[in-house]
């Protein structure tokens, strides 16, 4: 493979890592900070809007990130380990600095797969009650008529597969400004608790994309 064809992958693959890394971290520094501020009439709506356009765009990235670098580790494998040793992959992944580097960064993609599943009771709870109070995933949502459910009708697995939402990948507009009921003192207390959770472990996955990207750059630049 050409000189040219593998800087491009270094780069798409590094800037992919890096851009996950900070969109996820955002989420956690600014975007649910301003989130429990408000009651959770306003913060439910804005949270499941933030959860749909984020599983657009950040696994698919992260993903194509971890899939680069391994075809980075792949190309980096040294011939001549590979030789001494009558080819075997694994004396050759060993014996290869940038292969064991980008595998490294592969990895820091890849895990934070394993990461949003431990993730997904408090972001379940959060969706979950924003249906229960009659709140869709964006304005658009709301107006197509989603609002033929009552509160509490929704099932978070009517949520995720969109049932009365539309195509979720249409659905461009921005987030419904709160849920038709106001919410308690308690309410607002609980959904505040779940944010912070959230926040939390969103923060490993931003350091895991992070460790990757920086990790992908070391050892393109060795």
């Amino acid at each position: 493979m050409s000189n040219t064809t593998v800087a491009a992958l270094q780069v798409a693959s590094i800037t992919s890592s890096l851009m996950v890394a900070g969109g996820i971290a955002t989420m956690s520094l600014f975007d649910i900070p301003m989130l429990q501020a408000q009651p959770a009439s306003r913060s439910l709506p804005s949270i499941r809007w933030l959860f749909s356009r984020g599983s657009h765009i950040m696994p698919t990235a992260a993903f194509a990130a971890g899939t680069g670098f391994v075809s980075l580790a792949f190309l980096a494998l040294p011939p001549a380990a590979a030789a001494a040793a009558g080819g075997n992959v694994l004396t050759r992944i060993l014996a290869g600095t940038k292969t064991r580097g980008y595998l490294a960064a592969a990895l820091c993609n890849f895990a934070i797969g394993p990461v949003t599943g431990l993730m997904l009771p408090t972001n379940m709870a959060l969706i979950k009650k924003n249906e229960g109070a009659g709140g869709t995933r964006s304005v658009q949502a709301y107006k197509d008529g989603a609002r033929q459910y009552k509160p509490g009708q929704w099932s978070v697995k009517d949520s995720i597969a969109g049932k009365g939402e539309g195509n979720q990948f249409k659905a461009l507009s921005g987030p419904q400004e709160k849920t038709p009921p106001g919410s308690s003192a308690a309410e607002d207390e609980e959904v505040r608790g779940l944010l912070g959770k959230f926040a939390k472990m969103n923060a490993v996955r931003a350091a895991l994309c992070m460790i990757g990207g920086v990790v992908g750059l070391c050892t393109s630049l060795a």
